[in-house]
């Protein structure tokens, strides 16, 4: 009976989750150990499956997306024949954005409203390029605490917008954040979910991203990623109005929004 004992108490040892080892329990080296692993993916293209859940509008659509940190974005959706339906270009607090069913150019200042008109999302551009990246935007303030979760991490971020809350798993990448804005801002909020991890170019990259916020969700499952890609020709960031296109100067006003080739369907939870 002493034997089945042990051996009972030694699989239930075995059982317990514990964070990785090589994570730091010191909160601001926790968040220097996140920053780093994060740091170490820049850019990001290829196609995904995006779904997107609003008040609005539910159902998915096929892109293409190329993104590079800081904030430079480029968002393709393709229609049924995988041609072009709309393109934006946001980079250096411009946007851009072609509706090609309409032939209409639009331009004018990369707002989070302007974005939102082909991802419904409340974000500014190095946001939605730091999630596109596969990272979690963090919030600006200090680490204060870092608490085991199972077999993570939880890190505590507190600034002057709020808190927020970051998991953190192996090889210090961020599995999901919840973010939680100063009162009166409850429509900021954001909660970030990552999924289905894969090494592309020696890096430790999630395949899945789900990003919800007070009013809206939206996952990309990536199909194809090119991860740090080195420099192509061309410039992916720029965009110019095709010939034959009617120009509209937004003059700080907002781009309306686009009827997308959106295809009914569930969105589906992301994978762990």
């Amino acid at each position: 009976m002493r034997r089945l004992a042990a051996l009972a108490a030694a699989l239930a040892a075995g059982c317990v989750r514990a964070p990785p080892p090589d994570l730091s329990r010191d909160p601001s080296a926790l968040l220097g150990q996140v920053q780093a692993a994060q740091a170490r993916v820049t850019s990001v293209q290829g196609t995904a499956r995006v779904a997107v859940e609003s008040p609005r509008e539910a159902g998915s659509f096929e892109a293409w997306l190329a993104v590079e940190k800081p904030a430079k974005v480029r968002i393709e959706v393709l229609d049924f024949f995988g041609n072009p339906a709309a393109v934006l270009v946001a980079r250096e607090g411009r946007f851009s954005l072609f509706d090609a069913r309409n032939a209409v150019f639009y331009r004018g200042e990369a707002t989070p409203e302007n974005l939102s008109r082909l991802l419904p999302l409340p974000v500014a551009v190095p946001e939605l390029a730091t999630l596109l990246c596969g990272s979690a935007p963090l919030l600006e303030g200090r680490a204060a605490a870092a608490e085991p979760d199972g077999d993570a991490l939880r890190l505590e971020l507190e600034g002057p917008d709020g808190r927020e809350v970051v998991t953190v798993g192996e090889r210090a990448t961020v599995r999901s954040a919840l973010f939680y804005p100063r009162a009166g801002e409850e429509r900021s909020a954001r909660r970030v979910n990552f999924g289905s991890f894969r090494t592309r170019s020696g890096v430790l990259v999630p395949e899945v991203a789900d990003v919800r916020s007070a009013t809206a969700r939206v996952t990309v499952h990536w199909k194809e990623q090119d991860v740090n890609p080195p420099p192509g020709h061309g410039d992916a960031f720029s965009l110019s109005p095709p010939r034959g296109a009617r120009v509209v100067e937004l003059a700080g006003g907002q781009a309306p929004r686009i009827d997308l080739p959106i295809a009914p369907a569930e969105v589906a939870e992301p994978a762990r």
